[in-house]
């Protein structure tokens, strides 16, 4: 290979719409894959900066230092735009449990003070806590649900009941429901309860507004949805609460140092998100979520949202009178880009997705329901596939 490295073209100049991005996702030529609430795919513009930055960091010298601090910057930019945030208030992670963690780690609380969740939620939220009562004696409360769906009265009694100082919830569940985030967002102001987001499964193609809907701290990785490498992620730490969140793991980028004098030692940590970063990012994954992000930001959220509801009314339309039935709640306020359904005889379900899988059809199976998570990949043809394949089931 010659060592002068010529960059190539972007091809997202040609993207224009939902449509038009199918042409970047070659992955959907050798299968139906309909599974991005577990993982999903790099686009083939995400593989061209990948390539590109790959092949003239190895051909030709690249100051990692200056590279790295462009790509903090720029997405830290784009994750603010995504989630009608500042800038300074974003927080490179390595995923969102780490972003978790943080402010687990972070927030000062009392022994004996109380946090809630729900008792469907995925372990990436529990576990946090749960180490929160081994190391401090923070009390966890569970908010009672029912196959994932959680009821807004109910997480507003365990609150009061149990004076709550910090809930956290997922804005879509792993098993689908979307939680009214605005209407839970004003019931933790008014009891003085941190509102903390796990937003894994909705960033990028779920609306998420953190000042509309009064969110404390939200974090979210970036192997799902956002179609980035696995090992990057960001956090949002809102401005009321900097102050009461104290960084527990502590980096030469989170200080405020002397490149000139390392040796000048003090503890003068930065005053916004960087504060809470490790010293050296993901660089690959920072490439890869900015290509998404950019992708994501240029089609529009709200449309990726609709596109993809789009689908699941032609998949609700299609197996009806079949051997289906959806579980997940349909009401506009809580329906979500992840579609439950399952078998009329629920012990079949697995039976169904290994059935599908030999069609080269890609689904989960989920706490023993089938979960379908079309992205903006995604077609109807698609959707006619599974649907063909699942009414054939016998």
């Amino acid at each position: 290979m010659n060592s002068s490295i010529a960059e190539s073209v972007s091809l997202l100049e040609d993207i224009q719409t939902i449509e038009d991005a199918r042409k970047l996702f070659p992955v959907m030529k050798s299968c139906t894959y309909l599974d991005s609430a577990h993982y999903s795919q790099y686009s083939l513009e995400t593989r061209r900066r990948l390539i590109d930055f790959i092949d003239e960091f190895t051909f030709t010298n690249k100051n990692l230092s200056l590279v790295n601090m462009r790509l903090a910057d720029q997405l830290k930019t784009l994750s603010a735009q995504i989630i009608n945030a500042g800038k300074h208030e974003i927080i490179i992670t390595g995923s969102t449990t780490h972003g978790l963690n943080i402010f687990a780690n972070g927030i000062r609380l009392e022994r004996g003070d109380k946090v809630a969740y729900a008792d469907s939620e995925f372990p990436a939220i529990v576990y946090p806590w749960m180490n929160q009562y081994k190391l401090r004696g923070i009390e966890n409360v569970m908010i009672p649900s029912e196959r994932g769906k959680i009821k807004t009265e109910d997480i507003e009694n365990v609150i009061k009941k149990n004076k709550i100082k910090v809930l956290t919830i997922s804005s879509v569940e792993f098993l689908g429901f979307r939680n009214d985030l605005n209407e839970i967002g004003n019931i933790c102001r008014e009891n003085g309860c941190y509102f903390v987001v796990d937003a894994i499964q909705g960033i990028g193609v779920c609306p998420v507004d953190v000042k509309e809907s009064g969110i404390d701290f939200i974090s979210a990785g970036s192997q799902k949805w956002m179609m980035a490498p696995a090992g990057i992620g960001f956090a949002y730490i809102s401005d009321r609460i900097r102050d009461n969140v104290d960084p527990t793991y502590v980096a030469t980028s989170s200080i405020e140092y002397d490149f000139k004098n390392f040796l000048d030692y003090k503890l003068n940590f930065k005053k916004d998100g960087n504060a809470f970063e490790n010293s050296t990012p993901n660089t690959l994954g920072m490439i890869g979520l900015i290509s998404s992000l950019e992708l994501f930001l240029k089609l529009g959220v709200k449309n990726i949202f609709d596109h993809i509801q789009m689908l699941q009314n032609i998949f609700i339309d299609e197996i009806k009178d079949s051997d289906f039935k959806i579980e997940s709640d349909l009401n506009p306020n809580h329906r979500s880009n992840i579609l439950l359904f399952s078998h009329k005889d629920i012990e079949r379900n697995e039976e169904v997705q290994k059935y599908l899988e030999t069609s080269n059809i890609f689904i989960a199976l989920r706490e023993g329901y089938l979960r379908l998570s079309a992205h903006l990949f995604n077609n109807s043809e698609d959707i006619k596939t599974i649907t063909s394949a699942l009414i054939g089931f016998k």
